[in-house]
C-alpha cells in the first residue's frame, strides 16, 4: 500500500501546466476533433420506443433546440431504455414496467395496490387494439374498479407483473447513472427531456446526477409524463389517451393536464412525441421549446474534474474499496495510476477509497490519436473483493455508450497491474471518407 501510495502521489506531481491543460503541447494547434464544454441535452424516451425510434425523438428534439445556446455548444444525447419491441417481447410487457415502476411511486400510498391489477388487464388484452383498451379504462367506474381490487396487494400484482414481464430496467438505471458520471466530471450542465414512460427513469436519473453537482446544474423538462412525481416543468395534453388514461388509478395519478390541443388523424393516441407534442402545427411545439430554454438559462457552469476526449472511459464500482483503471494505447502505452499519462490519452481522474469514479480520455487532437486498438481492463487492488463493477465507453462523434457490468474480481494488489480483467477494447480508425471514429466491443 505504501509503494501504491507513493506512485499515486508521484503521478500528481506532474507539471501543473500539463493537468491544467489536459492536453498534449506538442499538437496545441492542431485540430480539435471533440467538442467544448457546454451543455448535454440528454433525451429519456417513452414506451415501445426501440432505439431507431428514441434516436429520431433525439434528432427532433436536436431541430427544436438548435446545437448552441448562451454561445456555448449543445450536445444531444439519448438515455434509452431498452423497451420490450425491441427486445421482441409484447407491448404489455412495456405496459408492465411502466406499472412497476409507478407501483414504487404509489407504494405507501395504497390507492395503487386497489387499481394496479385492473388496469393491467384492460392493457393486456391483446384481443383489443390498445386505443380501445384505453378508453375502456377510462370511462370505468371507479366503484367497480375498487369493488373487484381493494382486496389486491400491491406487491402481489408488482410481482405478477414481474413474471409476465422481464425489463432490464435496473440495467438501464446503471447505464444512465454513468453516463451521468462521466458528462459530471466532464462538467457538462445537464438539461433532461423525458416523453412518457421516460419520465420514470429521468426521476431518479436527476436525484442521481444532483448528488454529483455542487452547483445547479441539472435541470428536467417533462413531456406526457406517465409520473406522479415531477422535477421540473411539464407539459400533457388534454387529448393524450395514453397519459389521461392512467387516471383509473384516480384522478391524482398523473399531473394536470396543461395544454389543449385540436386532435390529428395523425396521432389518434395524442401522446406521441415527434407527431403530437412536437408537431410543427400545433402548439406543443412551441411550449415544450420555452420549458427546455427556460431551464438551460438557468444552469449553472460546474467545476471540470476531467477532460473530454475522442472517446472517454468511466468506472465505478458499488462501494469501498480501490478498483483501477487500466487501458493499453496500440503504440504499447500502458495508463494507469502510475503511469498516468500515455501516448494517446490520460487517467485524469483516480479513486482509491470507494465507488470511483476513474476517467481515461484519449486525446481529440488527431495528430496525437493513434489508430489501432486499445485494451480496457480493471484490477481489483485493495479491499474490493465481491463488488461489482461498471464500465462505461462514450464518444465525441456521438452514439450510444458502450457499458459493461462485471464483477472486480479477486484482490490482486500490484499483481494485477500487468494483467488486468479485460473489459472491453476500443478501436480507432478512419472510415470510407477519412475520417476518425471509434467504436467498441
Amino acid at each position: 500500500m505504501i509503494e501504491r501510495t507513493y506512485a499515486r502521489l508521484r503521478a500528481a506531481c506532474l507539471p501543473a501546466v500539463l493537468l491544467l491543460a489536459a492536453a498534449f503541447p506538442a499538437h496545441a494547434a492542431n485540430e480539435n476533433i471533440c467538442a467544448a464544454r457546454g451543455y448535454t441535452v440528454g433525451f429519456f424516451n417513452g414506451v415501445w420506443n426501440t432505439l431507431p425510434q428514441a434516436i429520431d425523438g433525439r434528432m427532433a428534439l436536436q431541430e427544436l433546440l438548435d446545437e448552441e445556446y448562451n454561445g456555448e455548444p449543445v450536445e444531444f444525447e439519448n438515455f434509452y431504455n431498452t423497451t420490450g419491441a425491441s427486445n421482441d417481447a409484447t407491448m404489455a410487457q412495456d405496459i408492465a414496467e411502466v406499472f412497476m415502476q409507478r407501483a414504487n411511486e404509489f407504494d405507501a400510498s395504497g390507492e395503487l395496490a386497489q387499481r394496479f391489477e385492473y388496469l393491467w388487464d384492460a392493457a393486456s388484452d391483446t384481443q383489443r387494439p390498445l386505443l380501445t383498451r384505453l378508453r375502456d379504462v377510462m370511462s370505468a367506474p371507479a366503484v367497480l374498479v375498487e369493488g373487484i381490487y381493494s382486496a389486491i396487494s400491491l406487491k402481489v400484482a408488482a410481482t405478477w407483473a414481474s413474471l409476465l414481464s422481464n425489463p432490464p430496467t435496473a440495467l438501464n438505471y446503471a447505464q444512465h447513472r454513468l453516463t451521468i458520471d462521466t458528462l459530471a466530471t466532464e462538467g457538462q450542465k445537464l438539461l433532461f427531456v423525458a416523453h412518457s414512460q421516460g419520465n420514470l427513469f429521468v426521476n431518479p436519473a436527476y436525484d442521481y446526477a444532483k448528488s454529483k453537482y455542487a452547483t445547479d446544474s441539472v435541470a428536467v423538462t417533462h413531456i406526457a409524463p406517465a409520473s406522479l412525481t415531477l422535477r421540473g416543468p411539464h407539459v400533457l395534453a388534454d387529448i393524450d389517451l395514453v397519459i389521461n388514461g392512467l387516471r383509473a388509478f384516480g384522478w391524482s395519478s398523473v399531473p394536470e393536464i396543461n395544454l389543449t390541443l385540436p386532435a390529428a388523424d395523425k396521432d389518434l393516441s395524442g401522446h406521441t412525441l415527434i407527431d403530437t407534442y412536437l408537431d410543427a402545427r400545433r402548439a406543443g411545439r412551441a411550449r415544450v421549446k420555452q420549458m427546455a430554454e427556460q431551464s438551460l438559462y438557468a444552469l449553472a457552469t460546474p467545476t471540470a474534474l476531467g477532460s473530454r476526449g475522442f472517446f472517454t472511459t468511466m468506472l465505478t464500482w458499488d462501494g469501498e474499496g480501490d478498483v483501477d483503471l487500466h487501458t493499453f494505447e496500440p503504440g504499447g502505452a500502458h495508463v494507469y495510476y502510475s503511469n498516468m499519462r500515455g501516448q494517446v490519452g490520460m487517467l485524469d481522474v483516480d479513486n482509491v477509497v470507494a465507488n470511483g469514479p476513474e476517467h481515461y480520455y484519449a486525446s481529440c487532437d488527431p495528430a496525437v490519436l493513434q489508430e489501432g486498438t486499445y485494451r480496457i481492463g480493471i484490477n481489483n487492488y485493495a479491499r474490493a473483493t465481491g463488488r461489482t463493477a461498471t464500465v462505461q465507453v462514450t464518444f465525441a462523434q456521438g452514439g450510444q455508450p458502450v457499458t459493461r457490468v462485471l464483477g472486480v474480481g479477486a484482490e490482486r494488489g500490484n499483481g494485477g497491474n500487468s494483467t488486468p480483467i479485460p473489459v472491453l477494447t476500443v478501436n480507432v480508425a478512419k472510415d470510407a471518407n477519412g475520417k476518425l471514429v471509434a467504436t467498441a466491443q
